[in-house]
């Protein structure tokens, strides 16, 4: 009877002991799962993501990883019960009673082997679990390149403040419209994109129509290289010429009082010339230090969802997805505009919409039906109110001294539309409206980083050397880095670390 006693214990701690493991395994492999069916995302990415100020993100991701998630919660829950229960029976049954239906030995040491091999298997799951997280997401392939340095920097960097921009013609205002997401592979395989049929039949017209750089002879755009590949990190690229690669917990985005305080960025150059800048967001500038760059590097009026509020756009009660959809965006937009035509200064308005945004994107009012799932619908309505934004700049005053820049961030972090596509493919669009500028525009090998320069050139300013940064003027004859070193080898030394980068732009 002791023995029982003693086997009873031991079964119940080591299946509690095991149950804690198993529980641990069944949530990272579940979570693991999620992510994976979901998202195509680089740790790098997730990494930057969750040292980032996260305040004003969409929970609705949070609830779907909870929702993929409830699987793995139940079983957890039954086996809590199935321990819960054996605990009952042991305090209800007599000891006399159970002796009688396990009298024999062998029942005896058969519960103590159970007891054994319950932790044994859990902590072998949890194991398993973590090996499988890190498949999915290559912390060992992100570790190990941090391992290495880079001294791309040393060697192709040149510094905005170290050659001379200077407008050769009357400079013109700048509107700069960046749009969530925005590959050139929703576009038709005839026009250049992966799709049966064409998701963005207006966006494609107007880069017919208008100066649109391309990785082929169709519509292309520029491909996303490490640190390029998320909001911040596209914005911080396409204004600086630097692809994100700030150390995790050196720079977190916002948290400390400077940010790349040894940054030349865009807003730098024009609030030098004059130029009045803004942002314009429909969600918390906050996020990922948004508000922080701008205002640092451009003294940019920050327009957010709390600006909406105060201004009575939205009530305070309202928030839909992130903040408010592009549909109310849009028209700020166009009074922000008018207001800043009738200023004294040039402007620089730079705004990001948000609908299209991952997971699946945001169904407003203005989306048809007319595709069987969320994303081609959501993506559909973004060509049109996008198209119908530009034709609507095209009819004010201010257009005939205005350059509008219209641009993707980063590639979709969902697989919706794009599973498959191989990732060097995954192009970003981009088109540039009334610089009267011409220069090679098809089969060109480029990054956000080569906009930055290319951005002030349309505008009309003249480069000496036509690099800055690590970017180059696309209107030139001058080879980019891409198209020198190759996308791989690039990609490649984006992701080592680097002291002198730290040092000097940290």
């Amino acid at each position: 009877m002791r023995n029982w006693d003693k086997q009873k214990k031991i079964f119940i701690s080591e299946s509690v002991f095991g149950g804690f493991f198993f529980s641990l395994g069944a949530l990272v492999f579940a979570v693991f799962i999620w992510y994976r069916k979901t998202f195509g995302i680089s740790f790098a990415e997730l990494l930057f993501t969750l040292v980032s100020p996260l305040t004003g993100s969409d929970e609705g991701v949070v609830f779907e990883c909870l929702k993929s998630c409830i699987p793995a919660l139940l079983a957890i829950l039954l086996f809590v019960f199935m321990l819960a229960g054996f605990s009952l029976i042991r305090r209800t049954l007599s000891v006399t009673l159970v002796m009688d239906l396990l009298h024999r030995r062998r029942e005896i040491d058969l519960l103590g082997t159970i007891g054994h091999i319950i932790p044994v298997l859990s902590i072998a799951f949890l194991f398993f679990s973590v090996w499988y997280a890190e498949r999915s997401l290559q912390i060992r392939s992100y570790l190990e390149s941090q391992r290495h340095t880079t001294a791309i920097y040393e060697d192709f960097y040149v510094d905005p403040n170290s050659v001379e921009i200077a407008a050769g013609r009357p400079a013109k205002n700048l509107i700069c419209l960046y749009l969530e997401s925005m590959e050139t592979t929703y576009a038709s395989e005839a026009a250049g994109g992966r799709q049966p049929q064409s998701y963005i039949p207006e966006l494609t017209a107007i880069a017919k129509e208008h100066c649109s750089f391309s990785h082929s002879q169709q519509l292309g755009g520029f491909h996303s290289v490490a640190g390029t590949t998320w909001t911040m990190g596209s914005l911080f690229a396409t204004t600086s010429g630097l692809p994100y690669a700030f150390p995790v917990g050196g720079n977190s985005m916002g948290r400390y009082q400077n940010f790349a305080s040894g940054v030349t960025a865009l807003g730098d150059i024009l609030e030098e010339k004059g130029y009045q800048n803004e942002f314009l967001c429909g969600s918390d500038g906050d996020f990922a230090g948004r508000k922080t760059y701008f205002q640092q590097h451009g003294n940019y009026i920050v327009f957010d969802y709390f600006t909406a509020i105060q201004q009575g756009y939205i009530a305070e009660d309202y928030r839909v997805w992130w903040g408010y959809e592009d549909k109310r965006l849009y028209q700020i937009a166009k009074d922000e505009l008018l207001n800043l035509a009738q200023g004294e200064k040039p402007f620089n308005f730079t705004m990001l919409t948000v609908d299209t945004h991952h997971v699946g994107g945001y169904v407003c009012d203005l989306c048809g039906d007319d595709y069987p799932s969320i994303t081609p619908n959501v993506v559909s309505c973004a060509d049109r109110q996008a198209a119908e934004f530009i034709r609507w700049c095209q009819q004010q005053d201010f257009y005939e001294d205005t350059v509008i820049v219209v641009m993707g961030d980063h590639p979709r972090m969902d697989k919706n539309l794009v599973d498959g596509v191989e990732y060097y493919d995954r192009t970003i669009y981009n088109c540039i409206l009334n610089s009267g500028l011409q220069g090679r525009t098809k089969n060109r090998e480029f990054t956000a980083l080569d906009m930055f320069p290319t951005i002030l050139s349309a505008m009309g300013f003249q480069i000496e050397g036509n690099r800055l940064g690590l970017g180059v003027n696309l209107f030139s004859e001058e080879k980019t880095l891409c198209e020198t070193m190759g996308f791989d080898v690039l990609d490649s030394e984006f992701s080592k670390s680097s002291n002198y980068y730290v040092k000097q732009f940290a």
